[in-house]
């Protein structure tokens, strides 16, 4: 393990995270909260869910984008696929677009095993536009 700097609050630590075990409880604790508060609420709205939490509407984001919670009735339409736009209600991307990045990854390995692509020191190099617009 390597001594770091957490990515949040800059206090030094030791291990493979980006963020401290004192961050990473805090985040737990704004996370149950959320999930909490929503399974008392469900038809509430982003902004009512901060409102109500003081958790943030980019962290609660957070939590959806990572797969931690689903979007709510309440919420519907907020999350978007970040390759096509359509929504979703949990993650980053629709089912057809992560079947389709998957698909991508799987032939580029192929390709790489196979040999018919060469690879540099420190193993294959994969650059995409893949959610960006």
């Amino acid at each position: 393990m390597e001594l770091k700097n957490c990515k949040r609050c800059g206090k030094l630590h030791y291990g493979t995270g980006r963020v401290c075990s004192d961050c990473m409880k805090k985040e737990e604790e704004k996370f149950l909260l959320v999930k909490s508060y929503l399974k008392e609420n469900p038809d509430s709205s982003l902004i009512k869910v901060s409102e109500e939490t003081g958790v943030t509407v980019p962290e609660i984001e957070k939590f959806l984008r990572d797969g931690r919670l689903e979007v709510t009735t309440g919420m519907s339409d907020y999350l978007k696929c970040m390759k096509c736009g359509s929504p979703i209600k949990t993650g980053k991307y629709c089912a057809d677009c992560e079947k389709k990045v998957m698909n991508d990854v799987k032939t580029v390995y192929r390709s790489v095993a196979s040999g018919e692509i060469k690879t540099q020191k420190g193993g294959p190099k994969m650059h995409t536009d893949f959610g960006r617009k």
